[in-house]
Order: C-alpha cells, then structure tokens, then sequence
C-alpha cells in the first residue's frame, strides 16, 4: 500500500500523534474501511455482553469520529464476545466510493449506501458446531463480486462443516459461484495476479479441532469462475493438527507463494505460484541470526548462524526445563511477505506441538524473517509492552507475561474467557494480520502495542524497528483489529474507542 507519509511514531498514553478519539458503542473486532471520507467498522450492539450475535455496522466521518449511522445485523450462532480467536465481529466491512458491505459472522450481511440506505441483505449458514466460534476469514472486495466464507447450504454428509468461498455479486447479494475447493475457517486468503494477470486468491485447509475440509494443503482459485487453478497437498505427518496448518495470512505474489510447516523440523515453504510446486523447504532453526534480549545486561546480545536447538532462552516468562529445547512457532495470522522476505512473529511459551524433540515455543517474543531467495532466517526480541506514565521515562518490559483488561467504554468487561485478557503471545490469539504502508509494516498485538518495522532493513535489529507505539496505557487495552490507513492517517482502534492517529 503506497501514498502520502503515514505516521510512524504514536502514543495514546501520551496523546502524542493522535488527532481524535472517540468512544464505540461497544466492543469489537473487525478492522476499518476507508472510503470517500467515511469510516465503517462493526462492534456488538450496543448493551450486548457475554455472548452475542447481534452487532452493529458503523459509519463514520473520518475527520472528525463523529458516528453518522449506524445499521444491525443479527445471526443464529451466538459468539462469545471479545473472543481471542474471533468473533461475530470479526470479518471487516469493504467499501468503494459509494457503497459499503458489512458481514456479521454469525449468519448476516448487507449492502448499504454511504449515507444508510439498505441495497439487500443476505442471510447465510454460519460456521456452527460441534466447532469453535473461530473465523477469521476475511470478505474480499473485487471488481463486481465480494468473497465470503461459508459452508454449503445443503451439505451432504460426507461434507458436513466445510466452508468454500462463496462469490456474491455486491449489487445484489446473489451468489454467482461457489469455489472447487474447500477452505478453512481459520484462515485469511490472500487476493493478487499470477503472471499473466488472472484475478485469484490462495486459501488452504488443515488445523486444529479436526477442521475437516480435505486435502490438507494450498489452492489457488481463480476469481473468474472459481475454478482450482493448482492446488498444493500437503505430505506426511498430522493433517489435523501441529504439522500442516492454515492459520496464517496466505500471502503471494506473481512468482512464490508461502506457508510455513511444522514437523519434523520447522520450516519455511516456497512454491511455485504459477503450478503450486514445492520449490524448497528452509528451515527455520538451523544457521539462524538471533538478537536476544538478556534481561541482567539489559541489552540485545546477538547469536550468529545458530541452531535455535542449542540456545536457552532468557526471558523471565519462557525458561526452557532441562529436557526442553525452542520449537518455533509462527504466531497465527502475524505473518506478511514483502520485498523478499516473509515476516513473522513468534508465539512464546505454550507447548503445542505434540512431536520430539519436546519444546517451548519460541524464540521469546520476537520479530523475524525468512530470506525467501536465500533462506536465511533472522529473530529479534521485541518489548513485550511500553510503560508509558506520566513524567516519567518510558519503561519497555522483555519477556514477561503482560494482562489486560476487555472493559468496553462503559467501563464493563465483556470478555467470557480469560485468554482474552492475556497478552496473546503465550495463548496465540487471532491478531489482526498486519499491514505495510510505504515499505514499512504495522504488526499489533492483543495489548495494543503496535510495532513498525522497515522491510527494506538490512539487518532484523534495533535499527530496523522504527517504533513501539500504543493504542492505551498498558494493562487497560485491548485490541484484535487491522488498521486503516487513508490520506497520510492511520486509522486504529481497541475495545473501548476509534483513534484517528497522525499529524493535528
């Protein structure tokens, strides 16, 4: 995404950088639409708490946050809100210049002009049980049509959960066609041309709780039809589960596409986006760069071309027991390719992976990147949170578990687990996927601790890392979104209030 100088640099503990805020109705999780001066955005209806499936569609004028209508959408399956793997709220409305779609995950979606007049609406089977309220799978906006994720309407048996992408014409909420193959719920596709400059979009099966839509593996779809245009299936090892995984941002472009596997020895995948065949595999252990934060010196010390088997981590919050070793895990959905390199987070702590050698995720909150070309893998820790106080230094804390809260701008706590109120690094929440704005990248986490980066860096180190900004003081902020951004200003937002960040 390229324009106008996007600011890099903000604190909302502060007020530094932030042209206005404004309280929300409730809270939420879908990320921000830009269009002709407007703003949309979902949160659960205002009142809701606990589980819902009533939210509301939110416009609003971008000058100055000032909600200027707002729309509801109600759906069969309740979520729980606030949920750190999603919710009702989830997909994020797309708009152009006249209209705007919002999409309720529980079942609804609609059409709206830009100043609240309803086109249609469109009532659809939500992802329901025996599976957990996790979709993370984002609306699509191309040409005449919109893609969205839902099971079939008449599943047979044999078919009985799977979702498929699901092209609605965005004039009249009609469903033009159907993809070949099915997609996980838990995954964000990725839209872009191949070589010839066909329209089409990556998606991929496999995951947790036995999502069951088959082969485990990649396809590209093209937009024209929905037709397979190559489809990737995974190799040995557990299809439902550590081993092959759709959980991340499916991104590619014009020559590779990407995806990350996790037994028997983590490692990054380059295929081919022209036939989908495996290029090569590079690992993501051995001949390693590693900057490390050692919390006694208070200082990154720097480990080159290692094998992560044979570093013990530092971190107050990640020690390794004596039979345990670093098994890299790549957070869900932080992840995004751009100038030669995919970038990552790293997921701290738990111990998913049920494979030896037996391990904790790892390395302790960092950063990182995968040389697409060469294979070169680079991790740098990153500050946990910022203490922000007034007439004080800030104090960044490394490598320490950080709690927050889920309070709403009524002062009430709407989360119904507690994993939500955990900073989503040990439990790997469903961050918003990341963005890059003029060669630099915005990643956010669950505490609103926002991290930008600059992709082009020759080195993955402190000077790569642009800033560590915040959406709130820390411990009191909450947020599960992607940003905006439109004429030079980002567009944020946590569970209590919109933030309109950049010059005044």
């Amino acid at each position: 995404m390229r324009g106008p100088a996007a600011p890099v640099s903000w604190s909302v503990s502060r007020g530094s950088n932030i042209v206005w805020r404004v309280p929300l109705p409730n809270a939420g999780q879908s990320g921000i639409a830009a269009a002709n001066g407007k703003l949309f955005l979902t949160t659960f209806a205002e009142g809701e708490k606990g589980f819902s499936s009533r939210i509301q569609g939110h416009a609003v004028d971008a000058k100055s946050g000032r909600i200027l209508w707002s729309v509801t959408l109600d759906g069969p399956e309740k979520s729980p809100m606030m949920y750190a793997y999603s919710d009702s709220t989830s997909p994020s409305p797309v708009a152009d210049d006249r209209h705007v779609w919002f999409f309720n995950a529980s079942g609804e979606a609609g059409c709206w002009t830009h100043d609240g007049k309803q086109v249609w609406r469109r009532a659809f089977r939500p992802w329901g049980k025996p599976f957990p309220f996790n979709k993370q799978h984002e609306p699509i906006l191309w040409e005449e049509v919109i893609l969205n994720l839902e099971p079939l309407t008449d599943s047979p048996p044999s078919k009985n959960g799977w979702n498929y992408l699901h092209a609605i014409d965005k004039r009249t909420g009609k469903t033009r066609w159907i993809a070949e193959d099915g997609t996980t719920s838990y995954v964000t596709s990725r839209f872009g041309r191949t070589a010839d400059g066909r329209p089409a979009v990556l998606h991929g099966r496999g995951g947790w709780h036995d999502v069951p839509e088959r082969p485990v593996g990649l396809s590209l779809t093209s937009l024209l039809d929905g037709k397979t245009i190559w489809r990737f299936v995974a190799g040995d090892g557990e299809e439902g589960g550590p081993t092959w995984q759709a959980l991340w941002v499916m991104h590619w472009d014009s020559r590779y596409a990407y995806w990350f596997k996790l037994n028997p020895e983590e490692s990054h995948l380059v295929l081919d986006a022209a036939t989908g065949k495996l290029l090569r595999e590079q690992s993501l252990i051995r001949n390693v760069d590693y900057r490390q934060w050692d919390p006694a010196a208070k200082r990154h010390i720097v480990h080159k071309g290692v094998n992560l088997r044979e570093v013990r981590e530092l971190s107050p919050r990640n020690k390794l027991a004596a039979d345990e070793v670093i098994r890299v895990f790549p957070a869900w959905h932080a992840n995004i390719a751009i100038n030669g390199y995919h970038y990552y987070l790293t997921s701290t702590a738990h111990r998913r992976n049920r494979k030896p050698p037996k391990g904790r995720a790892g390395p302790s909150h960092c950063i990182a990147r995968a040389n697409v070309e060469s294979g070169k893998v680079e991790y740098f820790e990153v500050p946990v949170t910022v203490i922000r106080q007034a007439g004080q230094p800030d104090r960044p804390v490394y490598g320490e578990a950080v709690r927050t809260t889920a309070t709403n701008s009524k002062g009430e706590d709407i989360a119904t687990e507690d994993r939500t109120r955990m900073d989503g690094w040990e439990t790997p929440a469903f961050w918003g996927s990341p963005v890059a704005i003029n060669d630099r990248i915005y990643f956010t986490t669950s505490l609103g601790i926002t991290y930008v980066l600059d992709s082009r860096a020759p080195v993955l180190d402190e000077k790569a890392l642009l800033a560590v900004n915040d959406l709130g003081p820390s411990g009191e902020t909450l947020s599960l979104n992607s940003i905006a951004y439109s004429r030079g200003r980002i567009y944020h937002r946590t569970a209590r209030e919109l933030i309109a960040i950049g010059a005044r």
